[in-house]
C-alpha cells in the first residue's frame, strides 16, 4: 500500500486536475456539409481488435501524424473508430492481458483528444464506438456524436477511481481521488456529456437515471428518473449499445460505415483510405520496436564482463534508447517500465559502460606492464528490475 505522497507529488496531480468538470470548456464541433451529396470521408481508426491502448496505439504520436495526413486529404467529414477494451467480454475466463490495460496517464489523453479536436476544428466529425471499456471510453465521450456498433460496450470508467487507489493516509486519498476523478471527468464535460453520467460510470456506489424531453435528456443521480440506467451501489453505470441508443446517450447504431453514413443523412460518400493504414502502420511499428527491445535487453543479461562483452552490452543500450525516442510510448509500456527500462536509466548505464570499459582496458595495459593477470569488472545494470543486468555483474 502507498502510504505517503511529497507535497509536489500531491501538487502536480492537483495541478493536472484543474481543467476538470465545470472548468474544462465544452468542444463546439463544425456543423455538417449540407449542399454535398457525396463528401469525403476520412475514417481513422483508433485501435484494432487486440490493440487499441490509450497511451501506445492512441498516442499523441499518432495524432501527430493523422493530423498531417488530415491537412492533405481536405476531408469533408471525420469519423473516429475507437476499439479500446482493456477487458475480454467474458471476465471470468480471467485471460485478458495486463500490459494492454491503460496506464493512466490522463495528461497523455487530454493532450490527443485536445490537440486532435483544435486541430480539426472546422472539419465535423463523429465518434464511432466498436468497443471500449477502460480508459478509452473517457476517449469516447470527448465527442458529442456519438455512436456505436451493435454489439459495442461503452464502460469501464472505474478504472478513473482506481487510478487514486492505494494510500493509507485519509488526506492524502482523498486530495488524489479528487485529482484523478476531476481530470477524468473534464474528458467527457468537453464533449458535453453530463457530470450525473460521469460520477455514476466511475463511482459504483452512484445511482443514474434519466428523464426526457422529446430528444433532450436530464441525468439524475437519485433512481426518481422515468428510467433507471444504475439502480445499485454494487456496480457503476455501463452501457451496451442498445441501452446508450434507449436512453439518447449515443444517436444511433450501425455496424458498417455505410450505416453509419446513411444515418447521417448520406446515401453516397467517398472514402479516403489513409487514414486506416497509417493507424495500422503505427501500431504494427511500435509494437515491433517493443519485441525488438525485449529481445535486446535479454541478449544483454548475457554479455560478460569483459571489454568486448560490456562494448557489445553498450550498443544494445544504445540501440533500446534509439527504439524509446523514436516511439515515446515505449516507455509507458509494462514491460518495460516495470524492468527500468526508461530512457534516463539506460542513458545512466551507457556512461557506466563507457566510464567501466575504459576502466578495464587501462588495467589491462598496466597488467601487461607489470606483466600480471587483468582484473575483471562489471558494468553497472539498469534499475528497476534489473532487466539487461548482466549474469554474474
Amino acid at each position: 500500500m502507498r502510504t505517503t505522497c511529497t507535497a509536489a507529488c500531491s501538487a502536480a496531480l492537483l495541478t493536472l486536475a484543474l481543467p476538470a468538470f465545470g472548468q474544462s470548456s465544452e468542444w463546439v464541433q463544425a456543423p455538417f456539409p449540407e449542399t454535398l451529396s457525396s463528401p469525403k470521408v476520412y475514417l481513422f481508426p483508433m485501435g484494432f481488435e487486440g490493440t487499441g491502448q490509450l497511451g501506445t496505439d492512441i498516442s499523441k504520436q499518432l495524432i501527430d501524424i493523422v493530423l498531417e495526413d488530415v491537412k492533405k486529404q481536405k476531408p469533408d467529414i471525420i469519423v473516429l473508430k475507437l476499439n479500446s477494451a482493456e477487458f475480454n467480454k467474458i471476465r471470468h475466463l480471467k485471460d485478458e492481458n495486463p500490459n494492454e490495460y491503460g496506464f493512466g496517464a490522463f495528461e497523455e489523453f487530454r493532450d490527443i483528444m485536445t490537440t486532435f479536436q483544435d486541430g480539426t476544428r472546422d472539419i465535423p466529425q463523429v465518434m464511432w464506438v466498436e468497443d471500449s471499456v477502460g480508459y478509452g471510453t473517457l476517449m469516447a465521450l470527448g465527442w458529442p456524436r456519438l455512436y456505436m456498433t451493435s454489439e459495442a460496450r461503452l464502460s469501464g470508467m472505474t478504472r478513473v477511481r482506481d487510478r487514486a487507489a492505494g494510500w493509507d493516509d485519509p488526506d492524502v486519498a482523498a486530495k488524489m481521488l479528487a485529482a484523478a476523478t476531476g481530470l477524468g471527468k473534464g474528458l467527457p464535460a468537453r464533449g458535453g456529456y453530463s457530470e450525473a453520467l460521469a460520477n455514476a460510470m466511475i463511482f459504483p456506489e452512484r445511482f443514474l437515471s434519466v428523464n426526457f424531453d422529446g430528444r433532450s435528456v436530464a441525468w439524475l443521480t437519485d433512481s426518481s428518473g422515468s428510467w433507471v440506467v444504475d439502480g445499485s451501489k454494487d456496480s457503476a453505470a455501463n452501457f451496451t449499445a442498445a441501452l446508450a441508443e434507449d436512453v439518447l446517450l449515443s444517436d444511433g447504431t450501425a455496424d458498417t460505415l455505410d450505416d453509419l453514413m446513411f444515418l447521417l443523412g448520406y446515401r453516397e460518400f467517398t472514402k479516403i483510405e489513409t487514414g486506416e493504414k497509417l493507424s495500422k502502420q503505427w501500431v504494427d511499428d511500435w509494437r515491433k520496436a517493443l519485441d525488438r527491445c525485449l529481445t535486446w535487453m535479454k541478449e544483454a543479461a548475457e554479455t560478460e564482463d569483459t571489454p568486448a562483452g560490456l562494448g557489445k552490452r553498450k550498443t544494445i543500450y544504445e540501440k533500446v534508447l534509439a527504439a524509446l525516442k523514436q516511439y515515446k510510448c515505449l516507455e509507458f509500456r509494462r514491460e518495460l517500465g516495470s524492468s527500468g527500462i526508461t530512457k534516463d536509466n539506460l542513458e545512466n548505464g551507457i556512461d557506466d559502460l563507457k566510464k567501466e570499459i575504459q576502466r578495464l582496458r587501462e588495467a589491462e595495459k598496466d597488467s601487461r606492464r607489470e606483466g600480471g593477470g587483468s582484473s575483471g569488472g562489471g558494468g553497472r545494470g539498469l534499475g528497476g528490475g534489473g532487466m539487461g543486468r548482466p549474469k554474474g555483474g
